[in-house]
């Protein structure tokens, strides 16, 4: 027997234990990698569905201001020529990608797009004078309609009833109870319900978008509300085209995480039942397999055998669940909580996200493991315990607190970071997933300054205002004072968009909020409701010292010139109504008494406050 069989012999003993420790090293390898990647595809499931929802909610609400656009009854400048109305709504939405107004039988009459997706003066009315909407998706839209115009009588007689309810309430000087606010609030439900004709929102709309010469051939979200006149009698339909390209420039976001990541097997798609169907691109997954299976429950993410990989489910606001918020936020002086929101997706929505990762994948990231791990044995036989302490230090212990990382940011903490100790493979892996959950913070910061800010002039926007009214009037009921609210709007400022433009209207609506916060104090708070009309809260300010707080903003910008792009230069004025907002009334009831006021002071000739 030669000396190389000899050592060979003799090697093989401490050759046994190495072998099964670097097996079982392979193996808890392969297992780390199927479990990181269920907790990646779990996450960004879950991040990827509250980006979604909440880009749609900020749609329903978009969709608010342009219906109050639309009203043509109260519009007397234009006297309902929707084609004009159309255009200047085009320049101010952000999330829609097209308005098309139909006559009373469905039937196009006008159609605009965004300017980024075609020449506004070249393109052709392709679908005038067609059927925009399905047949059942029009007659519901008719029916609920009908449904609402034959509740008039009812909704009257109950807002009278309660009415004189409140006026006993008033009379025996129970104002503050809890009963008369309640009541204040129903009549204000009701006054809604009565002012606002039912929405239909349906997940349609792919043919129209594409002969409209949209980037996009698959359904959208399309908004339809009727268009009424001064008799509550429809004159027609307005419909608004959900940008589908957010959607799928999100979707595609969620693909490009997952790559970061090292996971190139991958389908983020979003599904549609029953009968289940797929409404966005998808590569590996097909409806047969998603069949086998019992069910897709929300939140939820395991390896299905039936599909050969990790499957991530969560729920997205489908057409019903927007209808509903919509309308509670319309016709509800307190909305729809995020709370409420998050619950009828999670109960009622019919529209899923699915993030599948390919059961190859990490197949793939063990036969590279294993090639490793081959070469690993050989270097160990003469580096045995100092392979072994490098094992421990530099492969498994990242992999563990990457682990660690991941869990914590699937439990929603996006402050969590991986540490980075290696520029190797899982370093990098490690460096990637940093970037995504900082993205993912930076993502939800924007989102909620979106929801609370007014894009033009960066003050509070409505929903922002009302929640800092309720903080500011439970500290005045606590301490005993006194909130002034404020109603302003802009004078002709109509007569500036038309002369010089709207980006000229922008520079004066931005020029004017400055001058406003400019003003006002540190503990004040300004919004943006809409449009040129703008509400100041004063809190710890009686009636009389709002009235001369305003009357000298007035002054001071009346002698303050706007200077526009052209170098033009004008001066501005506007119009208030000033209110004292009194501990038993609803935020909502104060809004109305100053824009009463408000009013008023146009009625005198504006450029004036009114008390």
């Amino acid at each position: 027997m030669n000396l190389i069989l000899k050592i060979l012999l003799w090697m093989f003993p401490v050759a046994l234990p190495v072998i099964a420790f670097t097996w079982n090293y392979y193996q808890v390898q392969l297992q780390a990698s199927s479990e990181q990647i269920g907790h990646i595809s779990s996450l960004v499931s879950g991040a990827g569905a509250r980006e979604l929802n909440d880009y749609l909610r900020l749609r329903a609400s978009e969709f608010s201001i342009v219906r109050a656009g639309m009203d043509s009854c109260d519009d007397s400048v234009r006297g309902g020529n929707y084609e004009l109305l159309v255009r200047d709504l085009m320049g101010q939405v952000r999330g829609f990608s097209a308005l098309v107004v139909s006559d009373k039988s469905g039937r196009v009459q006008h159609s605009r797009v965004v300017s980024s997706y075609s020449d506004q003066h070249i393109q052709p009315d392709v679908l005038n004078n067609t059927l925009l909407l399905p047949v059942a998706d029009f007659d519901d839209t008719k029916l609920a309609f009908k449904v609402w115009q034959d509740s008039i009588p009812d909704l009257r007689k109950e807002k009278g009833r309660l009415f004189l309810t409140a006026l006993r309430l008033e009379s025996d000087s129970e104002v503050n109870s809890e009963g008369y606010q309640q009541l204040q609030a129903e009549i204000f439900n009701l006054n809604q319900l009565l002012q606002t004709p039912p929405i239909h929102i349906s997940y349609s709309g792919g043919a129209q978008a594409e002969a409209l010469g949209l980037p996009y051939r698959r359904d959208t979200f399309l908004f339809t509300q009727p268009l009424l006149d001064c008799e509550q009698q429809i004159n027609g339909y307005l419909t608004a085209f959900l940008d589908r390209t957010q959607i799928e420039n999100r979707l595609l976001n969620m693909r490009k995480s997952l790559k970061d990541l090292g996971i190139s097997l991958a389908d983020v798609v979003l599904l549609k039942g029953e009968p289940r169907r797929f409404v966005s691109p998808n590569r590996y997954l097909n409806i047969a397999q998603l069949e086998q299976l019992d069910q897709l429950s929300e939140n939820s993410s395991r390896y299905q055998e039936a599909l050969a990989g990790f499957l991530s489910v969560d729920n997205v606001a489908d057409e019903k669940i927007l209808g509903r918020l919509l309308r509670q936020d319309e016709v509800s002086e307190r909305g729809v909580s995020d709370e409420e929101y998050q619950q009828l997706i999670r109960s009622d929505s019919s529209l899923q996200l699915l993030v599948f990762v390919a059961e190859q994948e990490w197949k793939d990231i063990g036969q590279a493991l294993l090639y490793q791990v081959s070469k690993w044995l050989l270097v160990s036989l003469l580096f045995l315990f100092v392979l072994i302490f490098f094992l421990a230090r530099h492969i498994i212990s990242p992999i563990v607190r990457l682990k660690r990382s991941v869990q914590r940011v699937a439990g929603g903490d996006l402050k969590a970071q991986a540490v980075v100790t290696s520029n190797d493979e899982v370093g990098q892996l490690a460096q990637a997933f940093n970037t995504m959950t900082e993205a993912l913070a930076r993502s939800e910061r924007e989102l909620k300054r979106l929801a609370t800010t007014d894009v033009l002039t960066g003050l509070m926007n409505r929903r922002a205002l009302t929640e800092e009214a309720v903080k500011e009037r439970r500290r005045a009921n606590r301490d005993g004072t006194k909130i002034a609210v404020v109603m302003l709007d802009l004078d002709h400022f109509k007569q500036v968009n038309d002369r010089y433009g709207h980006s000229s209207g922008d520079i004066v609506l931005q020029r004017f909020s400055t001058m406003l916060k400019q003003q006002l104090r540190i503990t004040d708070s300004v919004s943006r409701i809409g449009g040129e009309e703008f509400v100041v809260l004063l809190p710890n300010t009686d009636l009389l010292s709002a009235h001369r707080l305003m009357e000298k903003i007035l002054a001071d910008v009346a002698e303050q010139s706007i200077e526009l792009c052209d170098g033009a230069t004008l001066k501005v004025s506007f119009s208030g109504g000033v209110i004292e907002w009194h501990s038993g009334d609803g935020f909502g009831h104060a809004l109305t008494q100053a824009d009463s006021q408000m009013y008023k002071a146009k009625e005198r000739g504006r450029n004036c406050i009114v008390s």
